[in-house]
Order: structure tokens, then C-alpha cells, then sequence
């Protein structure tokens, strides 16, 4: 008995989330980490532009380059998931940290399309694979009730980098040439291993007093929210199912059956959290976040190569438009979801909503690209949407699964993401190779966001008139 009233004290203090104290230090961790290692992928096409044009390099080829380091990314995020079960956040930050910065470091050098694939996509992808997952788990260590807000704040702030950095990194190519520039942003990658250090595991079994009156607010929160219910009715089921397996009636009265054998497969599915397919929300979650995230990848990615061609911008107007695009792309992060919050939004539709107006934005571009202020118009509200999904589209998930299986929720996502993002990136690349023309590669992309809209759309009118209680 005794030890069974510590098992389920233990399981009452595991379940209680800081949401705040050193979670806001985490936060800050966060937002250090992005804002210093992500400026060589953010503005490739600023860095690399005129040397690509110079080397023949195609819209294609920059294309797969560029989506097999979000490929790689998003399948080193799949199988990073093991880890983040076997040692804690920390540690696999320091190991995603260490091979990103040594992607940095040799791309200084790099003179070939052949090592640019290896430092960009292959090594800093593998980095950005272990890493990021170990800080979103950091995150939703922390945070539960104002896990929106805290995944904001951390996506904002390293936003604010991105503000100034394009400027940044034109005034250091003009003065000192593509290979120093990339140096310099190695040196500024290094201050990273400062925001790992900081990310401490949470202590769960520091003490922890819950009164009544606050398990009667939880109680309470829980009723108004659709989504929390059903994910604590699965819980619940979970312990009283574990409950009766342990009973001293259940051993006495039923004969053990037979175990399946616990081979390879067993072990891969256990260890992957494969079961997640068996839940039918999840995977159009998935599937839809793949479409839209590969599709509006490519926009963003390619977008430092798109204005020279399609409005004849220099490398210097690229760099203004392109500060002006994450300064909204902050709007996009932090006042959008307080709007959402303020109003009971739900994620989904928020994501849905944030890809209507891009597909909106992308249509106007590709009609108007050669008036001066309608790109600036179509770049600032591309960045709009583009903070607002970066931020919704890490709360989706751990919306529908409870937080032990958000590391491999997490993982097939990014695993699918990679699969779909490398089919897809360079057919867009190709579409404008044969075209010679980003219009229709523009529409193309727009065409594949819609794609989830619909998806999401249809399932909800489904399961609606089927009576299930929408995840809308």
C-alpha cells in the first residue's frame, strides 16, 4: 500500500508543469541557439546568388540542394527520437549543436556545388535534425497552459536577428567576399553552445504542492477544452488499465497469455511509437503538414533567388525586402497567436487560415512581380503567414498525443516532412527550369498549400456528420 500511494504521488508530481520559473530561461536558451545558427540557411540565396549564377548552378539543382538539408533534417529528426528517450535534451543539443557549427565552418570553404551538398545539406542538416527536436522537448517540458505563448516568445525572439542579418550579410560579402562572410557567421554560430549548456533538464521530482482549489481550476480548464478532455480520458484509461494488470484479484483469477516474442519489429515499434498510425487525426495532421510544409518551403527558400529574376532586384534590395519580410514574420509570431489566444482560435485553423493568405500573397506576386511595392506587399505578408505557421504548427501536434509520445510524434512528422519536401522541391525547381519563369513555379506551390486546406476541411465536414467531436 505504502508503496503504492508513492507511485501515485510520484505520478500526481510528474504531470505538474513549471510553466514558467526556469522554463523562461529555457525560452531564452532557445531563442540564443536559432538566432546564431540559423542566418546561413536563412539567407543562402543572399550569400550565394551571384556565385551560383556564375557557376550555371540551375533552379533545380539550387532547389535540391537546399530541400535535401530540410530532407535530411527531418529524417535525423525521426531517428532522434530513440535518443531523446535514452539521454535527456541536453545532451543531444550538444551533439546537433557541434556537427551544425561544423557544417558552418567548412562551407567557408566550400568552392564546389559537390561540397556545398555535403557542409549544407548533409552536415548542417544532421545538426539542425538532432538539435531541434531536443529543443521543442525542452519547450514541452516546461510548458503545458502557456506552451502557445512560451513557443511565440522563443520563435520571436530568434526572429529579431533575422531583422538585421540580411543587411548584415550584404555590407560583409561587399567588403569581405562570400568565404569571410560565412566565417563570420561560424564565429556567431559558437555563442550557441552557451544556450545549450542552459538547457537544463526539468527536475521532477523537485517538491511540488497542488491545493484543492487548483486541481478544481484544472478541472475546470479542462471541461472548456475539447482537445484536453479527450486527451485526459486517455490517461485515465492508460492508469486504470495498468491499475487492474497489477491487482493482486488479476493475478489470483486470470491465467497469463501468451507474449509476442520480442524481436526486431517489436522493438522498432515500440521504440518509434509506431502505434501513432493506428490514431486516424494524426496522421491527416501529418499528411497535411507535409504538403504545406515542403510547398511553402520552397517559396521561402527560394524567394532570395526568385526577386533578381522576376523583378529585377539587386543583391541590396533583396537584403531590405527580405528584413522587412522577418519583421513581419515577428507580427506573424507573437501578436497573431495572441489574437488567436484572445479569441479561442483553434491551431488548426489558425495554419489553415495563414495559408490562405500566403497562397493569396504568392498569386499577387506572381501577377504584379515587377511593381516595387507590390513585392514589398507580398513579401511582408508571406512573412506574416510564415510566423504565424511556425508557430502554430508546433502546438498542433502535441495537441492530439499525450507528452510521452510527442518525441516520436514529433520525428515521424519531420520524417514525412523530409520524404515529401525532397520529392517535391525540385519538381518545383524543375517546373521553373523548363518554364524559365517563377511564375508558374509560384503556382504550383500555392496549389500544394490549398492541398492541406481541403484535407483538414473535408475531415472535419466528415467526422462532423459522423458525429465525432472535430479537431477544428
Amino acid at each position: 500500500m505504502m508503496e503504492n500511494e508513492k507511485e501515485e504521488k510520484k505520478k500526481e508530481v510528474e504531470c505538474v508543469y513549471p510553466d514558467g520559473g526556469y522554463g523562461w530561461v529555457i525560452v531564452f536558451a532557445i531563442v540564443l541557439i536559432n538566432s546564431t545558427l540559423m542566418s546561413l540557411v536563412q539567407f543562402f540565396g543572399i550569400i550565394f546568388h551571384d556565385e551560383f549564377a556564375s557557376m550555371g548552378i540551375s533552379a533545380a539543382q539550387t532547389s535540391f540542394l537546399l530541400h535535401l538539408h530540410s530532407s535530411m533534417y527531418c529524417v535525423v529528426g525521426f531517428v532522434s527520437s530513440p535518443l531523446l528517450k535514452k539521454y535527456n535534451f541536453q545532451v543531444v543539443a550538444v551533439l546537433g549543436a557541434f556537427f551544425w557549427c561544423l557544417g558552418i565552418l567548412i562551407t567557408s570553404f566550400a568552392d564546389s556545388y559537390s561540397l556545398l551538398i555535403f557542409s549544407v545539406s548533409l552536415l548542417i542538416g544532421l545538426g539542425q535534425g538532432i538539435l531541434l527536436p531536443a529543443t521543442y522537448l525542452a519547450t514541452y517540458s516546461y510548458f503545458k497552459k502557456r506552451l502557445t505563448l512560451a513557443v511565440s516568445i522563443s520563435t520571436t525572439g530568434a526572429s529579431l536577428a533575422s531583422i538585421f542579418m540580411p543587411k548584415v550579410c550584404d555590407i560583409l560579402l561587399a567588403r569581405l567576399g562570400r568565404r569571410n562572410t560565412v566565417l563570420v557567421l561560424f564565429a556567431n554560430s559558437l555563442l550557441s553552445l552557451v544556450g545549450v549548456f542552459l538547457l537544463r533538464p526539468v527536475r521532477r521530482n523537485d517538491p511540488v504542492v497542488v491545493n484543492e482549489s487548483q486541481k478544481m481550476k484544472e478541472l475546470e480548464e479542462l471541461k472548456r477544452s475539447e482537445d484536453e478532455t479527450i486527451n485526459c480520458d486517455m490517461m485515465v484509461k492508460e492508469n486504470t488499465r495498468d491499475q487492474l494488470l497489477t491487482s493482486n484479484v488479476y493475478n489470483e483469477t486470470t491465467l497469463p497469455c501468451a507474449k509476442p516474442k520480442n524481436g526486431l519489429l517489436t522493438k522498432l515499434y515500440d521504440l518509434f511509437d509506431l502505434d501513432l498510425f493506428k490514431h486516424l487525426p494524426f496522421i491527416l495532421v501529418v499528411v497535411g503538414l507535409g504538403i504545406s510544409f515542403s510547398a511553402e518551403l520552397n517559396v521561402i527558400l527560394m524567394m532570395q533567388f526568385l526577386l533578381p529574376e522576376l523583378s529585377n532586384f539587386t543583391r541590396s534590395d533583396v537584403a531590405n525586402v527580405t528584413s522587412f519580410q522577418f519583421a513581419f514574420d515577428i507580427v506573424g509570431r507573437l501578436l497573431v497567436p495572441f489574437l488567436g489566444y484572445r479569441l479561442d482560435v483553434a491551431p488548426k485553423l489558425m495554419y489553415m487560415g495563414a495559408l490562405v493568405l500566403a497562397t493569396f500573397a504568392r498569386t499577387v506576386l506572381a501577377v504584379f512581380g515587377e511593381s516595387f511595392g507590390v513585392v514589398y506587399f507580398s513579401c511582408c505578408l508571406i512573412g506574416l503567414t510564415k510566423g504565424t505557421r511556425a508557430v502554430y504548427q508546433s502546438v498542433i501536434i502535441p495537441k492530439i498525443v499525450p507528452l510521452e509520445k510527442i518525441p516520436a510524434a514529433n520525428g515521424i512528422n519531420m520524417l514525412f516532412n523530409g520524404g515529401i519536401s525532397l520529392v517535391l522541391g525540385p519538381i518545383i525547381g524543375a517546373i521553373h527550369d523548363a518554364a524559365e519563369s517563377y511564375v508558374p513555379a509560384l503556382h504550383t506551390a500555392s496549389a500544394l498549400s490549398f492541398t492541406c486546406v481541403i484535407l483538414w476541411v473535408l475531415d472535419s465536414i466528415f467526422r462532423k456528420k459522423k458525429a465525432v467531436i472535430p479537431d477544428l
